[in-house]
């Protein structure tokens, strides 16, 4: 007989509350990954009326990606919360929708358009440079990750709307101050077990209240500019020159999205790709600045593809960044920044040992696995080679792959994978191709921060010119 969420064991809990009282939840992945330890790779939490299943378990959490959208789903409850904020695209349609939504964002985020957009992601390059290389002749530490979500705002808003946004080098913007409110203010209401902020607003649901209207009226501007250059220049509609450009074309050609699609599946591509790709480059950064023999090596690459250029020029060459690549996914096995994937059956479904009910709530947690001798050998040292291929195009042993999973699996894969490894790969090879990079920060005053995605405590940084 298969077991069933009562036979699970879990953390001992209070009457009413159960383990709500136990939730830190900037520190929330930590206590999953430890109560794993304890109590197994499948265990139950209670959260006042909410029971969660939580899965560390590579082989379910696989079937349950893989059978997403037909028997799995993200959680109502998430959903909820997103279209509050305007959020309804590809991140959270469901069934035959999604499958509409997936087509749309493919078209925008493909290798062609990517390379298409490629010359406006190096001008950023550039900012950054130059911005770093001040620094230098400053002799000043500086806080890194502000910069690096800098680019990412800039090269998501450029490749999202079309719209020439400079933060690295005028200070600020008002799209990334209204996102730095909405992210912390989500992960808190997917996690609180009644929603009180549609009852009484707080200073703090009102001040993110604010922020949700005006991205969202931002959005909608830059919407209404796309149609207006659609109709001025009918050339784009053969050969958009960004994703909003494409949205509205494949908008037009399937007919049944609407604005509001439009607006979501661009919410989603700003929102993932300001936070994800940044954050995973501030760890990257700080894992670096404790391994200046992986650094080393990052700069003999760049110094043997980038020649005497100070950044990657050429997009054809990215794929010569191997040791490039290796890091950043390496990176995101030790500090992934998604690691809480939130789940429930459209219907009573068996995997491996286990029953899951229709509508029951799950809870993957991904870092775990990842962190396992069982499935990477030596898995707490951070180690890039792992990732490169040895003789006979294997991988090292120990080295299973089924246990990573930073862009999801199965149908639902992330569609953005393949310009958050660009960004970082470019962004890394200018770094270590100029500069060497010091933790001034004590290493160990730096946390891990959940806050729907899991970032870096604030951090201090030195660079150095490199001869």
């Amino acid at each position: 007989m298969p077991i069933t969420f009562k036979e699970l064991k879990g953390p001992k809990g209070l009457p009413v509350i159960g383990n709500l009282h136990k939730i830190e939840l900037e520190n929330m992945h930590n206590q999953l990954e430890g109560w794993a330890d304890e109590y197994g790779k499948v265990y139950k939490l209670i959260l006042g009326p909410s029971k969660l299943t939580v899965i560390t378990d590579p082989d379910i959490t696989q079937e349950i990606l893989r059978e997403r959208p037909g028997k799995f789903r993200r959680m109502v409850k998430m959903d909820e919360v997103m279209e509050e904020v305007g959020v309804h695209g590809v991140f959270n349609a469901e069934g035959e929708e999604w499958k509409a939504h997936r087509r749309i964002v493919n078209k925008g985020l493909d290798v062609k358009h990517q390379q298409q957009f490629y010359p406006e992601i190096i001008t950023s390059v550039e900012r950054l440079f130059n911005k770093w290389n001040n620094m230098v002749d400053q002799d000043q530490s500086f806080d890194i990750q502000q910069d690096l979500l800098r680019f990412t705002v800039d090269v998501t808003t450029s490749l999202a709307f079309g719209y020439k946004m400079n933060t690295l080098e005028e200070e600020g913007g008002v799209i990334q101050e209204h996102l730095e409110k909405i992210f912390p203010m989500i992960f808190k209401r997917i996690n609180a077990p009644i929603p009180f902020w549609r009852y009484y607003k707080t200073k703090t649901d009102r001040i993110f209240d604010h922020a949700v209207v005006e991205i969202n009226k931002l959005v909608d501007e830059f919407i209404a500019s796309g149609k207006e250059r659609l109709i001025a220049q009918p050339e784009l509609k053969t050969k958009p020159s960004n994703f909003l450009e494409s949205l509205l074309v494949a908008a037009e050609e399937e007919d049944s999205l609407t604005d509001e699609d439009v607006r979501g599946n661009l919410l989603t591509i700003l929102m993932a790709g300001e936070d994800t790709t940044s954050h995973t480059l501030a760890w990257t950064i700080y894992l670096l600045a404790q391994h200046p023999e992986i650094q080393t090596k990052l700069h003999n690459e760049a110094n043997k593809i980038l020649g005497e250029k100070r950044w990657l020029e050429n997009y054809s060459d990215h794929t010569s960044l191997v040791y490039a690549e290796a890091v950043a996914m390496e990176t995101m096995r030790v500090k992934p920044v998604a690691p809480l994937l939130l789940n429930e059956p459209i219907e009573d479904v068996e995997v491996g040992d286990y029953l899951f009910k229709k509508g029951s709530r799950l809870l993957i947690e991904s870092r775990y696995a990842g962190m396992q001798e069982e499935y990477f050998t030596n898995s707490n040292q951070f180690n890039p080679e792992r990732w490169i291929k040895q003789e006979k195009g294997k991988c090292p042993m120990g080295h299973d792959t089924k246990a990573f999973v930073p862009f999801g699996s199965g149908p639902r894969f992330c569609p953005g994978k393949n310009l958050a490894l660009l960004e970082m790969k470019l962004v890394l090879s200018m770094l270590m191709k100029n500069f060497s990079v010091e933790l001034i920060t004590p290493k160990e005053d730096v946390r891990e921060v959940m806050a729907f995605t899991m970032m870096p405590s604030s951090y201090l940084v030195k660079l150095a010119r490199r001869k």
